[in-house]
Parts: structure tokens; C-alpha cells; sequence
């Protein structure tokens, strides 16, 4: 079953339901680190940009920045092996263009800049290559060589939502090679993120195949002396023991944020929740779908948008982590670290500076934010 959610319907089921919640954070805290993620897939953010966002984050004391760098509507860094480098590309105002799509993308020279910057900051930076789900930026460089035509014959289911088959030991090299030119990049004990949300593990065979995928590319980032990060979607409870437990977990959404009853319910019953795998040893970073996304969207922005989501924001900790149920929350003793979640929607009103700006607000309110 495919567990598609546009940012768009997404907005529009946060601030419809806003008023309608009436939670307390009633639990002991134990604060952890705060820090963001930041969606420059649909949306491109200058490497000025997001340096202002690390000032951000460092003037608050937060830990760390997850830069979504690629996704369907783009891949949005250097990458070699896919035939998108800064030789290729057009400059201008110091920003790379990709001449065939037309799309900005982060050179690694400047990735290694933003990293080095973020690290005098004392904010790490994560890159993120979304794999194996999200792929249609991927599948768009790889379909103008040949070669890469007969990858995406081989590789990628045929229904349309740009994923690789975990079946198939192609996905793996593939995977590898393209995160491998990022490793040395990164300083040591450096996180790096590989996604892996809203991909298709319905049954055992599933899930067991996504379980050997994810531990082989844990292993050769531990390997270059870096640690593995990934979204919840794919942990399920009947796998969560094969796992390596050194993987940190961002924590967005048990159900999907599915409309349909009977794929919430699917969800909710094959994922596993926040306690269970903090409980299994993992670390986990509690993204809240509904009380810590800010989607770049017209109904974010609004004065009631803005009030309802401090409202919300009031009566949030870090131990509450499912909009489906409230009461359940994590009421262990280790830290759950925090993140607020800055997702895009392609949008003509607002530009990347502009987001930046409007989101300012938002982010401020989150790092200020105690229990």
C-alpha cells in the first residue's frame, strides 16, 4: 500500500484540526537537544540562506540542522555518479544550474562549506539522500544515459511513485555509490540521513528486505566512521529486534497522516510507536507531525494560523509524539531530542527568501519553547 501524502493536504489538515486539541503537557521532561529539518528539495535555499538558519539554531543553543536535499521534485547536491556536477552546470549569483533540468542544486564544495560553518556554530549539519522512496529526481538524471535508462528498467517498480525494488541487489550498490561521494565530506562522528519513508513494506518479505538494505547501508557508514540516520515509516514492530541500533530515528507520524480510516489503522498496527523504539535502544528525535511541521503554504501563514500553532506549540513536549492518541506518550527516562520540521510546497508566492523569513517566526517560538 503506498502511503502518499501531498504538503499541501497536509497543511490544510493541520489548521482545520487545530482548534479541536486540547493537550496538556502534563508528563516530567527531560529536555533534549532541539534542532530542525529543513525541505531543500521542492524548495532551494541559497547556501546564504541556510546559514542563516544554522545562526539561528546557534544563537538558541540547538544541536543540529537535516538538510532534505533530494526528493521528486528535485536532487538538489553534486552527485558524480549521476552526471550532475558544477563542470556541467551553469552559474549564476554563485548558485549551480543543472542545464538539462534547469534545477539549482548545492555543489559539494559548498555542502563542505555549510558543514564546516555549522560545526564553528556548534550545530551539526546532516545531509540526506532520500532513498530508496522519493526518487523521481534521481530516476530524471539517470534517464539521460543509457546506462542509467537500463538501471531504472531493472530497478524501479512500475506503479509510479519513483521507488526502487529493495529486492533487487542493484538498489543497494546503487544507494551506495551515490551516498559514498558525501562520506568524506563529513567530519568524523558526523550523521548522515538516507530517508527511507513512504516505501512499500506490506508484508514480511518486505520488510525483511528493507531490514538487510538499511543495515548494509548503516554498516558502510559506520565503516567511514559516520553514524546513519532515517524517518520512522519503515521501522515496523515485528522487525524491530533485526535492526542495528545505532541508527537515529526522526519520528514524524505513526499513521501517515492518512485520510482513510482503514490505512490509518494499517499503519498503526505494522509501525513501530516512539516508546518501543527508544525502549529497543535506538535513538530517536520526536518530529511531531501535528504540533512541529511548518509547511511553506498560504494557510500557514495566516494571523490565526500563526496563533492556533502557538497554542498548540503551549501544550507540546517532547514526550508527546502521536496526534492519533494523545495520552500516549513516552514516559521513560532517556532524552527524546526534538526537531521542528520546515517542509515546502512548490508555491509562486513565496520564494526561498521569503520562506526563510516567514518561518523565522516559527522556528524561534520552537527553540524557545520549555515544558
Amino acid at each position: 500500500m503506498k502511503k502518499v501524502i501531498t504538503a499541501c493536504l497536509a497543511a490544510i489538515f493541520l489548521f482545520s484540526t487545530a482548534c479541536s486539541t486540547g493537550v496538556t503537557a502534563s508528563a516530567k521532561s527531560i529536555q533534549g537537544n532541539k534542532g530542525m529539518t529543513l525541505d531543500c528539495a521542492r524548495l532551494f535555499y541559497s547556501p546564504k540562506l541556510i546559514r542563516g538558519y544554522i545562526n539561528t539554531l546557534s544563537k538558541n543553543n540547538a544541536k543540529f540542522l537535516l538538510l532534505h536535499l533530494t526528493d521528486n521534485e528535485r536532487f538538489g547536491v553534486e552527485n558524480k555518479y549521476l552526471g550532475q556536477t558544477t563542470k556541467k552546470a551553469k552559474l549564476k549569483n554563485g548558485i549551480y544550474y543543472n542545464r538539462k533540468t534547469h534545477l539549482a542544486f548545492l555543489s559539494k564544495g559548498q555542502l563542505r562549506s555549510l558543514i564546516k560553518y555549522a560545526q564553528k556554530k556548534h550545530v551539526e549539519l546532516i545531509p540526506e539522500i532520500d532513498l530508496p522512496g522519493h526518487n523521481k529526481g534521481i530516476l530524471k538524471l539517470l534517464s539521460y544515459t543509457k546506462a542509467g535508462r537500463r538501471l531504472k528498467k531493472k530497478l524501479v517498480y512500475r506503479d509510479g511513485y519513483h521507488e526502487f525494488k529493495l529486492s533487487k541487489k542493484g538498489t543497494l550498490t546503487l544507494s551506495k555509490r551515490i551516498l559514498s561521494e558525501y562520506l568524506p565530506i563529513l567530519p568524523k562522528g558526523n550523521h548522515i540521513g538516507v530517508g527511507s519513508d513512504e516505501i512499500s513494506l506490506d508484508n514480511k518479505t518486505e520488510e525483511n528486505n528493507f531490514v538487510k538494505y538499511i543495515n548494509s547501508i548503516d554498516s558502510l557508514v559506520n565503516r567511514s566512521g559516520h553514524k546513519l540516520t532515517a524517518w520512522n515509516d519503515s521501522f515496523h514492530k515485528r522487525t524491530i529486534n533485526k535492526y542495528r541500533k545505532n541508527i537515529t530515528i526522526f519520528y514524524w507520524s505513526q499513521n501517515g497522516q492518512q485520510v482513510d480510516p482503514a490505512d490509518r489503522s494499517h499503519l498503526i498496527k505494522l509501525r513501530a510507536t516512539l516508546p518501543q523504539l527508544v525502549n529497543h535502544g535506538f535513538k530517536v528525535v520526536n518530529c511531531n507531525y501535528f504540533y512541529l511541521y511548518v509547511i511553506n503554504h498560504p494557510k500557514m501563514y495566516t494571523f490565526p494560523s500563526r496563533f492556533h500553532w502557538k497554542e498548540l506549540l503551549n501544550n507540546w513536549n517532547e514526550r508527546i509524539w502521536d496526534d492519533n492518541n494523545t495520552s500516549n506518550i513516552y514516559r521513560g527516562n532517556k532524552k527524546i531530542d526534538s526537531a521542528l520540521c520546515i517542509w515546502s510546497v512548490p508555491h509562486e508566492k513565496y520564494s526561498a527568501k521569503k520562506s526563510y523569513q516567514l518561518s523565522q517566526e516559527y522556528l524561534n517560538a520552537f527553540l524557545n519553547h520549555k515544558d
